[in-house]
């Protein structure tokens, strides 16, 4: 009968949309979605559909597209680096080898974005930490996701970002930043300047030690930084090697922050070094067959080919110097009946942040300090100073107190 009302088998109303499906008494609605498409949800009580006539209406009202909220994770973070226009090429190569790696195959990755909760999220950070993942790397993985989550509720494909928060659960494997001590300096420069081997590689290593660039900044050194007469080097650009489509290879690239362009007095020792591969390059003949980078050949620090170092290979330079070091260390104290003084792992990295650390225990300025290793933020120059060892904190405490008058 005209204007009779639809109910269900236990003869409640229906609302416009609503109906109960006679084969299974299951309830369905439908409604028209924000780009006018038909939808249709289920349930399996009128109550239970209702609920999820509130959200949807919530939804519509808000202009949230919940049609789009079944994409994936990964889905989304494809579409958060579409949007990343002002990525560097070896920033956006890092960001997405670093998903590939830990969130592409992962339960997480693979759920639709509208059922991630924050535990899920959580979750997912504990199992990293689980599997003894750096607390940096994992703050990696949280950036990205949270920046993919945080657009989708810009783009109103979401209400909340999930992931808001969940940076505080993070509490992976602090990296202890280290440096050598004064003797291990010492006795790695004493060995590399007395090996016939090694000796080659003195200048660019006093170098690193007496700077305290970056190793993309000591590897992408150019002569045309250099100024003997001005007596400053001029660090205005890095090197990398990185595949950016077409294979590894090396490429110039400007440096990450304001900064890293800085000016660097050298140091007597710094001044030395730079000679002493001028004397190097001549014997070897290195200048006249250099490898031409991006249309620059005139790097400082060249292997005997002529060919700018990649990270790695320094490193394998540091790794071979240390094992023969300890090598002939133990050789020696065997025959003395003594116990080995041996090297620790040295890293590129680990030269650097000697560097750092033998010009905070001198008491250089903080801010100059900061200045000189090119660090954006002060706190990461401060750093350093947590690492001195409390018989260094005191003298320099008494140091502090013969100047500064109390009383």
């Amino acid at each position: 009968m005209a204007g009779q009302k639809r109910t269900d088998n236990k003869g409640r109303i229906l609302k416009t949309g609503e109906i109960q499906r006679s084969e299974d008494n299951r309830y369905v609605y439908r409604y028209t979605d924000l780009t006018g498409k038909r939808k249709t949800v289920y349930a399996v009580s009128l109550p239970e559909l209702r609920e999820k006539e509130k959200k949807i209406a919530c939804d519509l009202q808000d202009g949230i597209d919940i049609s789009k909220g079944n994409m994936t994770l990964n889905q989304m973070f494809q579409e958060y680096m579409k949007i990343k226009t002002d990525l560097r090429q070896s920033t956006r190569n890092n960001y997405i080898m670093s998903w590939k790696n830990a969130v592409e195959g992962t339960d997480l990755g693979n759920m639709k974005i509208v059922h991630i909760k924050s535990i899920y999220i959580r979750k997912f950070y504990s199992q990293l930490v689980e599997k003894g993942m750096a607390e940096n790397t994992i703050k990696l993985y949280h950036n990205l996701i949270n920046s993919a989550l945080k657009l989708a509720v810009d783009s109103d494909i979401i209400r909340k970002n999930p992931a808001k928060d969940c940076k505080k659960s993070i509490s992976g494997t602090k990296k202890e930043r280290k440096s050598m001590t004064i003797s291990e300096q010492e006795r790695i420069l004493d060995f590399i300047k007395g090996s016939n081997r090694y000796s080659v590689y003195y200048p660019m290593i006093l170098f690193a030690l007496s700077t305290g660039l970056r190793v993309g900044e000591l590897t992408g050194l150019r002569w045309a930084d250099v100024d003997l007469k001005e007596n400053v080097v001029r660090i205005r650009q890095q090197l990398i090697y990185k595949n950016f489509g077409e294979g590894c290879k090396f490429h110039i690239q400007d440096l990450k922050t304001d900064a890293g362009r800085r000016d660097i007095p050298l140091t007597p020792n710094a001044r030395k070094s730079l000679i002493q591969q001028k004397e190097i390059d001549f014997a070897l003949g290195k200048a006249m067959k250099r490898q031409e980078v991006e249309g620059i050949s005139d790097f400082v620090f060249v292997n005997t080919m002529g060919k700018p170092y990649a990270v790695n290979a320094f490193n394998f330079v540091l790794d071979n110097i240390v094992e023969a070091y300890n090598r002939r260390e133990k050789a020696q104290a065997e025959k003395e009946h003594r116990a080995a003084v041996l090297l620790p792992h040295i890293s590129a990295h680990i030269l650097r942040h000697t560097a750092c650390t033998r010009w905070a225990e001198s008491g250089l300025e903080i801010k100059v300090l900061q200045y000189i290793m090119g660090h954006a933020n002060v706190s990461v120059t401060l750093d350093v100073y947590t690492h001195l060892d409390s018989t260094q904190i005191q003298e320099k405490m008494e140091e502090a107190q013969k100047k500064v008058k109390i009383g």
